[in-house]
């Protein structure tokens, strides 16, 4: 039998490939590049790496669904709600943090509890790390620059 993680992936694949036919590619690349850090960034911070990385997989799901980015972190909290429930995989307990995580995303600025923390930084990472040609977002570099110290990539 599949595991939670890997039937919540098949789905958001399904949902991509029918709602966003034009920008497969980026929706694979970012989603799973963020989970994947969500991945990294828990088993570093001794937090539940599963509901990380599901923080990750699903944080981006209202411009998935809807192709809008607009309170995207907001609409996509209600939206990953719907389908964790749906698929009656994950407890209220965990729905919740998952979805506060999500709400929080885009909060870059602001501290928040650990998932939002892990959350936020993965999708630094991803936005950071795709290609080092792009410009980084000024309220992205300090993040940035935290985690590598923290992963021991950089020193300070």
């Amino acid at each position: 039998m599949e595991n939670r993680l890997e039937i919540l992936r098949n789905e958001i694949d399904e949902l991509i490939k029918e709602k966003q036919p034009n920008k497969e590619r980026n929706f694979y690349v970012h989603l799973y590049g963020v989970s994947h850090f969500c991945t990294l960034l828990a088993l570093r911070r001794n937090l539940n790496v599963e509901i990380a990385t599901t923080c990750g997989i699903l944080h981006d799901i209202y411009p998935v669904l809807s192709g809008n980015y607009e309170n995207h972190g907001i609409n996509g909290a209600e939206c990953a709600k719907q389908i964790l429930e749906k698929n009656n995989l994950y407890n209220n307990e965990e729905i919740t943090l998952i979805a506060n995580s999500i709400s929080r995303h885009s909060e870059k600025n602001k501290k928040h509890d650990p998932y939002d923390e892990v959350l936020k930084d993965a999708d630094v990472m991803s936005h950071c790390l795709y290609n080092f040609d792009f410009p980084i977002a000024e309220h992205e570099k300090e993040r940035l620059n935290n985690i590598l110290v923290e992963l021991n990539c950089i020193n300070e």
